[in-house]
């Protein structure tokens, strides 16, 4: 059964690891209900090489204090390359996107550690024909160059009202 993406929780994906986005011809008899903001469990144990597929898959987020937390990725497989973006990190259940300034104030928050951001992501499973998950970095999660350009921005705006 189908349901808004920004209705998944964490027990979902302790249910069902991978999740696919529901297409306009997959949603059939209850179009009304289903949209493109819908994603549906999926049997896959893995992440299937399929000409073209986009995913919502479980993963760990790490933060910079070290603890980690749940969250999402979206793995998209197109023509045999897979590329993943860590989108998601959940905060109890509520969906906190990565890179955020607002993210990263509820972390540090929730945590109780200044300045706490998300640093790396792991998927929670394997890609089909992969020994392990994929992992990496998330680049800017402190989000200080996002901060420093949008201030730039206003600085440069409020110079030319002069």
């Amino acid at each position: 059964m189908s349901k808004p993406f920004i209705k998944l929780n964490r027990a979902d994906f302790l249910q069902t690891p991978i999740w696919e986005w529901v297409s306009d011809d997959e949603s059939g008899v209850n179009s009304e209900l289903a949209d493109e903001s819908h994603v549906q469990p999926t049997a896959f144990a893995e992440i299937p090489l399929v000409p073209f597929g986009q995913f919502i898959v479980s993963s760990v987020v790490d933060l910079k204090s070290g603890a980690s937390m749940p969250g999402i990725a979206e793995v998209t497989v197109a023509n045999g390359d897979i590329s993943v973006h860590p989108s998601v990190v959940f905060l109890l259940d509520r969906h906190l996107q990565i890179p955020g300034v607002e993210t990263n104030r509820l972390l540090a928050r929730f945590t109780k550690t200044a300045e706490n951001y998300p640093v790396a992501w792991r998927l929670c499973v394997n890609n089909h024909g992969e020994s392990s998950p994929r992992s990496g970095s998330i680049q800017g999660g402190d989000m200080k160059n996002l901060v420093a350009a949008g201030l730039e921005a206003l600085l440069a705006l409020k110079a030319l009202r002069r």
